[in-house]
């Protein structure tokens, strides 16, 4: 086990290259230099002489080998320095706002989960009944309404005729999930669709291999077959898919983030794309990569402990 995962943290090195080679090009043959350094300065400042001066600040004046290997420095020490649209640095923009993307994420990924594995076992267990076919029809219902939509809806009905919840806004501590609640509902209806589905195929798939049906002759009841064999075998494709959908709840987020007001890394993202903040904008990439190769690592550590017929090796 340690060994494996000194190797993938091994893997890591090629994949930080890689992120800053594409940044870099990105950044550079693009044409993203003039553009950063044009937002950063002030208009009565734009001389060329003020223009020379931010670029040698910034090493855009230096080989291109060298700026390179001074992005992956930054990468791995992730230190970006400070923002210059927002004048603070940016270790501490990041660390204001990912509890912010905690918040509305993960107390919504968590109900979703568990909301669809209930519907999906009942489902599975209570197989082309009303109450299968009825959950099955609203899952491609939700599957098929975008987030967007949803969200639109929701401020208009919900928040805005009904007066249910906020339309937007945010407060620090506990405050704030007042502003949570409708992106939390928002946020299941809109994912609950595709779990069910996958968690129902999952556990149908493991309903008709033989270890069923050697249990089935033995005599146990269905509850038992399902609720103790045929869930735990398939908790390797659940929890795979569940661990997987992690690092991208940071990205899924960030509509929610934008309409709500909620000062999330998504949000933080999208600012500094639309400023050009460089600063942030490398640190948020860096981030979102650290974290999706993270969780990845977490789901294959997992694996043993869910089925102990993996090992890694």
């Amino acid at each position: 086990m340690i060994n494996y995962m000194i190797r993938r943290l091994l893997h890591l090195v090629p994949i930080i290259l890689g992120v800053a080679l594409i940044f870099f090009v990105i950044f550079n043959v693009i044409g993203g230099q003039e553009k950063f350094l044009y937002n950063v300065l002030p208009k009565k400042s734009r001389t060329v002489e003020q223009i020379d001066m931010y670029r040698h600040k910034y090493g855009l004046d230096r080989p291109m080998v060298v700026q390179y290997l001074d992005l992956v420095r930054q990468m791995v020490t992730f230190d970006f320095g400070r923002s210059e649209v927002r004048k603070i640095p940016v270790k501490t923009l990041i660390m204001r706002h990912v509890p912010n993307s905690a918040k509305l994420t993960f107390p919504a990924f968590f109900l979703e989960i568990s909301i669809s594995l209930i519907l999906a076992s009942i489902c599975a267990y209570f197989r082309g009944s009303i109450f299968d076919r009825t959950i099955t029809i609203f899952s491609v219902l939700g599957m098929s309404i975008s987030m967007l939509v949803l969200i639109l809806l929701g401020q208009q009905i919900l928040a805005y005729q009904w007066g249910l919840f906020p339309i937007s806004g945010w407060v620090k501590g506990f405050g704030a999930i007042r502003y949570l609640i409708l992106p939390w509902i928002l946020w299941v209806l809109v994912s609950v669709g595709y779990d069910i589905r996958f968690f129902r195929t999952a556990l149908l798939e493991e309903s008709h291999k033989d270890y069923v049906r050697t249990a089935r002759a033995k005599g146990l009841d269905d509850k038992t077959i399902m609720f103790r064999h045929i869930m735990r075998n398939a908790m390797i494709p659940i929890l795979t898919y569940v661990v997987i959908q992690i690092p991208f709840l940071l990205v899924g987020s960030i509509l929610l983030e934008r309409f709500f007001s909620i000062p999330g890394i998504g949000d933080l993202m999208v600012n500094a794309v639309f400023n050009y903040d460089l600063p942030v904008l490398k640190a948020t990439i860096m981030f979102f990569t650290l974290f999706f190769v993270g969780f990845t690592l977490i789901t294959d550590m997992l694996y043993a402990f869910v089925d102990p017929r993996v090992r890694l090796s």
